[in-house]
């Protein structure tokens, strides 16, 4: 596994925003440190772009943090620059701020420290994980369209796609995406993109990147993958493997301590997918009140898509983020890699201790040798392997239910990625609708609980579990069992 957090080319204007915010200078000769004389933009390590990228150039105050930009809409001195603004020239990276359903400073110093993280061309935040993903099935795709999504996502995923979008005229292919001959299969002319996960919840199921990336290539159609598990980047940088649109709930790792709701969308420019005129028109259609401005993609090349996600979808449909969550989730990604560092060594040593304790039937944990994932986890993740895994406990269902509200510690929560060791039942919660036949396929039983490591002191956390073994004794025959 490759344990080296940088990135590999970040892509302006990522690199000219961080290499700004940095001061970054040439240097004539190697500084104190012994780093090179000429320290250019892209080498900045993952864990400095987490605190630096993003940040205004040009400040008011000469402040260091970014501020919340608490207006609806901004103001023009005049009409020429309205004008000028509502012509989109500088696509997605406008420098234009009208109304803050399309853009704010305070969403879009978060989009860029996303994109930098993530190694993407452009980002854009939505009110949340489900909304981004929606909205970007809905941008793709008109009625007659289908899609290829994978069998084992995300409950309220696998909702959208199974009755949302369909009711909307989206026929969803739901297969397995690691198996790479039906996913082929299941391509036609009228296939608009494939849709999976990097680390699935709560199945683990790690995707087959690379693999699905080369299928998409061949008919130039973009492969989107919902990245929340991987942690914006720290686990997992799918832009490397070739994912052209990523997704990520803001609401877990990014924002990491479960006060705010956010998602966010990057474009990877991995691929030429946009230049597809067949596949997708909207980015080809001469635009403008008389029809002769040129297209998005003629405009903006590889940054056509976001710019039609922004300036036309998001402008008319409305899923924005507030700044003031954005700023929230803008200072929550500073401290990215020291939580998921220790919330991975907290999920180790918990998972060991859990998969040896009497009281346990069964642990899933992608670390573990012997989980179906674990040689896929090795080729595409880094720095290890997540911070989260599934238990079940010895006894029934009711017995196991008493020592989960005997934990005093631990938090009955369907939340991940918090701050704060959270456990939780996806059986009664977000899988409660599906059928038995759905919920086996994305790896949701009735006996499995969720947990979600924080960054409390570990012995705590075990301290807390054996408390609640403690209060709720088996009988003894099933003691034996």
């Amino acid at each position: 596994m490759n344990l080296i957090k940088e990135i590999d080319g970040v892509h302006d204007p990522i690199a000219k925003e961080c290499a700004n915010g940095l001061g970054s200078k040439s240097q004539s000769h190697e500084n104190a440190d012994g780093l090179p004389a000429k320290w250019t933009p892209h080498q900045w390590h993952f864990d400095t772009l987490q605190v630096h990228s993003g940040l205004e150039d040009e400040t008011a105050h000469g402040q260091c943090s970014l501020p919340i930009y608490n207006s609806a809409s901004f103001r023009f001195k005049t009409s020429k620059s309205i004008e000028a603004a509502y012509s989109f020239d500088n696509g997605p990276r406008s420098e234009f701020y009208m109304y803050s359903r399309l853009s704010n400073p305070s969403n879009v110093g978060f989009e860029r420290r996303i994109a930098a993280l993530e190694s993407g061309n452009d980002a854009l935040s939505f009110s949340s994980g489900a909304a981004a993903i929606l909205t970007v099935a809905q941008s793709l795709v008109t009625v007659g369209d289908n899609a290829v999504v994978s069998c084992s996502v995300h409950g309220g995923t696998y909702h959208q796609f199974q009755i949302i979008l369909p009711a909307m005229g989206l026929q969803c292919r739901i297969v397995d995406t690691n198996d790479l001959e039906q996913v082929a299969a299941s391509i036609d002319e009228r296939t608009k993109f494939v849709f999976t996960e990097t680390i699935s919840n709560p199945k683990f199921a790690v995707a087959d990147l690379e693999g699905l990336a080369a299928i998409t290539r061949r008919t130039k159609i973009p492969l989107i993958v919902d990245a929340t598990f991987s942690a914006a980047g720290y686990f997992c940088q799918p832009a490397q493997f070739g994912v052209d649109i990523i997704i990520h709930s803001a609401t877990k790792w990014i924002g990491g301590h479960g006060t705010t709701l956010g998602g966010v969308v990057i474009e990877t420019g991995r691929s030429d997918w946009q230049s597809n005129t067949a596949r997708f028109p909207q980015l080809h259609g001469k635009r403008g009140r008389s029809g002769k401005d040129p297209s998005f993609h003629g405009q903006f090349g590889n940054r056509a898509y976001m710019s039609y996600l922004r300036w036309d979808f998001m402008r008319d449909t409305g899923a924005c983020l507030g700044a003031q969550a954005a700023q929230q989730l803008f200072i929550g990604v500073e401290t990215l890699s020291l939580r998921c560092e220790r919330q991975h060594h907290n999920a180790q040593v918990v998972g060991n201790w859990l998969r040896n304790h009497l009281r346990v039937a069964w642990v899933k944990y992608l670390g573990f040798q012997d989980h179906a994932y674990h040689q896929l986890a090795q080729k595409y993740l880094q720095n290890g392997f997540g911070t989260v895994m599934t238990f079940g406990l010895v006894g029934e269902v009711a017995t196991a239910w008493e020592v989960i509200d005997a934990l005093k510690l631990i938090c009955n929560t369907p939340n991940v990625g918090d701050a704060k060791t959270t456990v939780g039942h996806h059986w009664s919660t977000t899988h409660k609708s599906c059928s038995l036949k759905e919920n086996e396929a994305m790896g949701v039983y009735e006996d499995l609980f969720r947990l979600s490591l924080g960054i409390e002191k570990v012995e705590d956390l075990i301290a807390d579990f054996q408390q609640a073994f403690d209060a709720v004794p088996l009988e003894p025959r099933k003691a034996l069992i």
